[in-house]
């Protein structure tokens, strides 16, 4: 499995975070339009959960291609890479967003699927003034990244692996008990998967799904060293 993968600083231009797009890309596509984001200087990182719920979940296909594109694993990715496999739950997938996916040929399904299982559980990138930031779909299984990412990666074990693992996926419980505790070993943590009405900052953990597969929802997208965000909302789609 895929688990980590880190990024030096970008000398050229600007790093983005954004949150979960869940087949939205047109509304992903208006953000960058606005912020004027350069190809050829510029990198987006996403939370996850790229795919179902939305009209054009297929297009995290060409999205993944491109070179200043990266992506951490959601739990939609893992259902599709569990269903395709024949170890998921085809029903509650559709249940939650993923009907779409039934409707590809087998080639398609299980080239997304590959593609999907590619994906790192934990990206980290250093900043141009050292500080370095990391992204994980749902919560970091210790308050210690460096353990954390050490669980991930097996380091405790297979029982240890496979609890970080869904913690990394489905966990909102730092979330629903407001914890503010820091994230020792990491500057910031951007995470998505809970949805919140805004950008939220727990500590050093900044929440950054703010619904965009719901009809009062929006996406955002933030702009990592200024810190400020944009977003646009589902009835400007």
């Amino acid at each position: 499995m895929n688990t980590i993968r880190a990024f030096s600083p970008n000398k050229k231009g600007r790093d983005f975070v954004v949150g979960d797009i869940h087949g939205h890309f047109k509304l992903l596509r208006s953000l960058l339009e606005h912020s004027k984001f350069d190809v050829e200087l510029d990198r987006i990182f996403s939370v996850g959960d790229l795919i179902d719920r939305g009209p054009d979940s297929l297009e995290a296909i060409s999205w993944l291609s491109q070179p200043w594109f990266y992506a951490v694993r959601g739990n939609h990715e893992q259902m599709l890479i569990d269903c395709v496999s024949g170890n998921g739950d085809i029903a509650r997938h559709t249940r939650n967003g993923g009907a779409w996916l039934y409707q590809q040929t087998t080639a398609v399904q299980y080239e997304l699927s590959k593609i999907l299982q590619a994906l790192p559980l934990i990206i980290e990138v250093d900043l141009l003034d050292g500080r370095k930031i990391g992204l994980v779909h749902a919560e970091a299984a210790d308050d210690n990244w460096q353990t954390a990412k050490d669980a991930l990666s097996g380091h405790f074990g297979d029982d240890r692996r496979r609890q970080a693992l869904k913690t990394a996926l489905y966990a909102r419980g730092r979330i629903e008990q407001q914890n503010h505790d820091p994230i020792r070993g990491i500057n910031q943590l951007y995470v998505g998967h809970s949805t919140v009405s805004n950008v939220t900052r727990l500590g050093n953990v900044v929440y950054t799904d703010t619904g965009c597969s719901f009809h009062d929802g929006a996406l955002s997208l933030i702009e990592v060293n200024a810190e400020t965000v944009t977003q646009i909302s589902m009835r400007q789609e």
